[in-house]
């Protein structure tokens, strides 16, 4: 489909710099494409530029009786978003859209290395969805001491889901939106115990502390792998890292929020050594602390 046919589906002009564009339908097959948006759009429009502004910027426009929802994105920010698998919406159209405009064959290099699933790409879902994971199992154990079960439930919920997006991964899978669908083929522990907190007959309490004690096992048992991107970035220079230095890495800046309690799970587990020094500004006491293997 060419540009110009595509501006009068959707009631939106492009210019030819775009660099591709995919866009979402409702089919006649039998299985609904898995988009929210398609309840109440009757199409989605993701075009790719290669500086855009902000993470992405949002339109709506009718033609006729046609309502798109488009969204503007940067080449970066999609690649941050499969690696994130934290926006189904824009994962699902990237994956299973029809690829309207692509001259350069950026949109099918994308799906291309999406469906092979290897190298850098499982590296960086893998470490991305343990420091949720972890984040999230730690959480929940927080408030269960505090009383809070409900609060711990929800948070223990969560991190079954970064779990069952693990196995996946491991599986050599790319995780889809409907994760569920996908892991209960696999037959692996994580499926038996999101059903056991969700219809088990203990108590809400008991459940959450079932869950977490098999969360603090996994958590020790894939460790070493799944946090493989953050290893090797320590190990790729002799001086010692900051917390500050590592988020600036383009791997890990998206993990402001996990990536303390990763470093801290590493080093009690002796993966990686903490360094002292005095700091050097005299707005802070006493010691720094560095990482590095």
């Amino acid at each position: 489909m060419e540009l110009s046919n595509l501006t009068l589906l959707s009631g939106e002009t492009f210019d030819e710099h775009v660099l591709g564009a995919v866009t979402l339908r409702n089919s006649n097959s039998h299985t609904p494409v898995q988009s929210a948006l398609l309840q109440d759009f009757d199409m989605v429009l993701v075009m790719l530029h290669e500086n855009q502004n902000g993470e992405h910027v949002v339109s709506h426009t009718i033609s006729g009786e046609k309502r798109t929802h488009s969204v503007h994105i940067g080449l970066s920010a999609l690649e941050h978003a499969v690696m994130a698998g934290d926006n189904n919406e824009l994962l699902t159209s990237l994956v299973v859209g029809e690829v309207i405009w692509d001259p350069k064959g950026i949109l099918e290099e994308m799906r291309r290395q999406i469906a092979k699933f290897e190298g850098s790409l499982r590296e960086r879902v893998l470490f991305m969805e343990f420091a949720r994971f972890l984040h999230m199992y730690v959480k929940s154990k927080r408030y269960l001491e505090a009383g809070c079960i409900m609060d711990a439930y929800n948070c223990v919920m969560s991190a079954l889901y970064h779990w069952a997006r693990i196995e996946v991964s491991e599986c050599g899978q790319f995780p889809d939106p409907a994760i569920w669908e996908q892991v209960k083929n696999l037959n692996t522990a994580v499926s038996k115990l999101y059903e056991e907190l969700a219809v088990s007959n203990e108590t809400l309490e008991q459940r959450v502390q079932l869950v977490l004690l098999a969360c603090e096992f996994a958590v020790m048992s894939k460790m070493a792998e799944c946090c493989a991107l953050l290893l090797s970035i320590l190990g790729s220079r002799k001086e010692p890292w900051s917390v500050d230095e590592l988020l600036q890495h383009s791997g890990l800046s998206p993990l402001e929020a996990e990536l303390p309690f990763v470093l801290r799970k590493l080093v009690s587990r002796s993966l990686v050594r903490e360094i002292t020094s005095w700091a050097d500004t005299t707005c802070r006491e006493g010691h720094d602390i560095r990482y590095t293997l």
